[in-house]
């Protein structure tokens, strides 16, 4: 009879830890291109975390920081918000459900900033500009 105990002790104990897989949200960021966007700011909201993408666009948010600033787990069951943001591409938020587990996230896809060069009618005489002692660009050697 005391065999059976164990035994049924020790298969609860094995159930509730194979139960028990890592708690983690994986992503990948990259361009339209398809091209990973390395060094990306990624923001877990709620959650006060921050991290970087590697230099494959990849990243792994698995902990929370709570109001004093320690590492707190993953709630499950929540919703949570994602803001990724690089310099020359567009800011791109999206909300989610994390349930438990491993959720392995679609690719997202930073669009890059835009800039609008608008012609002018104007025209231009490069002998109105003689002086040449001013540069605003760089200086090469032997000129």
């Amino acid at each position: 009879m005391i065999k059976h105990y164990k035994i049924i002790s020790f298969l609860a104990v094995l159930m509730a830890t194979s139960a028990c897989g890592p708690h983690l949200i994986n992503g990948q960021v990259i361009d339209r291109n398809g091209k990973p966007v390395p060094r990306a700011i990624v923001g877990l909201n709620p959650g006060n975390v921050e991290i970087v993408t590697d230099s494959e666009g990849r990243f792994v948010l698995d902990y929370l920081r709570d109001d004093a600033g320690e590492r707190v787990k993953l709630k499950r069951r929540s919703d949570y918000g994602i803001e990724i943001f690089k310099p020359g591409f567009h800011v791109l938020t999206q909300e989610f459900y994390y349930k438990r587990g491993e959720l392995l996230m679609e690719p997202f896809v930073l669009k890059e900033d835009t800039i609008r060069v608008i012609g002018s009618d104007e025209l231009y005489s490069p002998d109105e500009h003689r002086d040449r002692t001013h540069s605003s660009g760089q200086s090469l050697e032997g000129e």
